[in-house]
């Protein structure tokens, strides 16, 4: 009944936002993943970042439907007693609706395969060039089609990373594979991990491993 239940205050939601002490908000309801934070697949670095608020938004754009039902093991009885949905919310969920009606989300694995069509052919031409041909012009315009090849591969890898571009997941993950692994040369699993915790951190100096990272890239 309404009348039992228990809350707590968007102030008391932020004391918890410590390791060891994570608390975050869905829907108004206070759920403790203090212990699951390490567990997490998405990484403890996005627990951190956001405990002690409210993440629905988070939560819908980053889990699938089935991840509804774990969260019921982590509720710590209580509920937000000023729980309300921000303009920013607003504004952000009725600009995904609109994007979704759109048709902005579907898959378009037609448009990936001549992606990687086109990755194939600049593949061969640089083979060509390098192993087949002794001008230095050749080789040069072999280091230019390269670079291009590697800029298409990281688009690849980048957006097949992000979701699901093609139409199964083991082709997705052959794509994720071939762009990320083989041609870029940097774990696909890895940058997903990090990747996603840069969106939900954007440009943190604590939080945002991509921002971490540059010194080490540059």
């Amino acid at each position: 009944m309404e009348g039992d239940k228990k809350y707590i205050t968007g102030e008391d939601l932020k004391q918890h936002n410590k390791e060891g002490d994570l608390w975050i908000s869905i829907q108004g309801k206070v759920y403790n993943v203090s212990d699951w934070a390490h567990e997490h697949p998405g990484g403890d670095v996005v627990l951190l970042n956001l405990a002690g608020q409210d993440v629905t938004d988070a939560f819908i754009a980053y889990h699938p439907g089935t991840a509804w039902q774990y969260l019921d093991k982590f509720f710590t009885g209580y509920y937000l007693k000023d729980f309300k949905v921000s303009e920013t919310s607003k504004d952000y969920r009725r600009l995904a609706s609109e994007f979704a009606k759109l048709g902005l989300f579907e898959k378009k694995g037609h448009i990936t395969m001549y992606a990687l069509a086109s990755i194939a052919l600049m593949f061969c031409v640089v083979l060509y060039g390098v192993l087949c041909c002794k001008s230095i012009w050749a080789h040069l315009g072999s280091a230019v089609v390269l670079g291009f090849l590697w800029i298409q591969s990281a688009y690849i890898g980048h957006d097949s990373g992000h979701y699901q571009v093609m139409k199964s997941r083991g082709y997705n993950k052959l794509a994720q594979f071939l762009a990320g692994n083989s041609l870029t040369g940097i774990s696909i699993a890895w940058w997903k991990w990090t990747h996603n915790a840069h969106h939900l951190a954007c440009n943190s100096l604590d939080y945002d491993p991509d921002l971490q990272h540059i010194p080490v890239f540059a």
